[in-house]
């Protein structure tokens, strides 16, 4: 709490200081119209790919600072290796793509805008196999694709404060990164989860892995929530809704809705 009400303040002084001028220049002038292969959809954003590359690089400093980064070249290898083959078949590969493990025994994976993916080691250790591994992996690259993060920090925090983290290399913006750290650490939208879940699927078939194992990794999830207690940086509490998520994998697989499936997505 302390750290949004800090944050909330070094916005309101920035636009005491005259800045607001300049806030409305951004909107105005700085929009980015294009269209999103993995949307399918004509999207406009207040930032290019060069400056969501930034913003992601300053989130990506301040989470290393908290979490050691496991070295272990096999590790590193396996989940270099399974993301160079999301990657070739995905919807965007305008960027340079950065996977690394955090050492915490938390099952999570996160994605930052500009192609950041970070997975924690409790995760990696509770997969049975490559392709469930691959199931996470092609879920967070569906987030960056879809340009879910860079699109959360806008509507969360507004132009102004994006400019500041993307724009300046050094100065007084570790308010922007602390508030952009906790947005992409909390839950997406219901809408955003979906749409990630279907483009994983797509890259896994895609990239030769059975899609089938996302399901088995997410009903391991749904067991594991069952019996843990909420942390910090559980998986279910930033990738929630995980039996609707089962029921929109299943449907995206076969391309038919279960009755079964049915029931989770509306809620019963």
């Amino acid at each position: 709490m302390t750290k949004i009400v800090t944050d909330t303040f070094f916005l309101r002084n920035l636009f005491k200081k005259g800045v607001c001028h300049y806030f409305f220049l951004v909107i105005l002038t700085g929009c980015v119209t294009e269209y999103n292969l993995a949307t399918q959809k004509e999207e406009t954003l207040l930032y290019g790919t060069e400056k969501e590359m930034k913003i992601g690089d300053s989130v990506a400093q301040k989470i290393e600072k908290e979490f050691e980064i496991i070295t272990d070249v096999d590790i590193n290898e396996r989940v270099e290796r399974i993301l160079d083959k999301i990657v070739a078949v995905s919807d965007r590969r305008d960027l340079v793509y950065f996977i690394k493990i955090l050492d915490k025994d938390i099952m999570n994976a996160i994605s930052l805008p500009g192609g950041y993916i970070y997975l924690f080691k409790g995760l990696i250790d509770k997969v049975d196999n490559d392709g469930q591994l691959a199931g996470v992996i092609a879920h967070e690259v569906g987030h960056i694709t879809a340009k879910h993060g860079i699109k959360r920090l806008q509507n969360a925090y507004g132009a102004l404060l994006l400019q500041v983290a993307a724009t300046q290399a050094k100065g007084n913006v570790g308010g922007g990164v602390n508030l952009a750290i906790t947005s992409l650490f909390m839950e997406y939208s219901q809408e955003a989860e979906f749409e990630s879940d279907r483009l994983s699927v797509k890259y896994l078939k895609k990239a030769g892995y059975d899609p089938q194992e996302m399901v088995q990794f997410l009903e391991k999830l749904r067991d594991e929530k069952e019996k843990a207690k909420l942390r910090r940086f559980s998986y279910w509490k930033t990738h929630p809704n995980i039996s609707k998520r089962i029921a929109v994998v299943n449907q995206e697989i076969t391309g038919k809705l279960e009755f079964r499936d049915y029931l989770n997505i509306i809620g019963n």
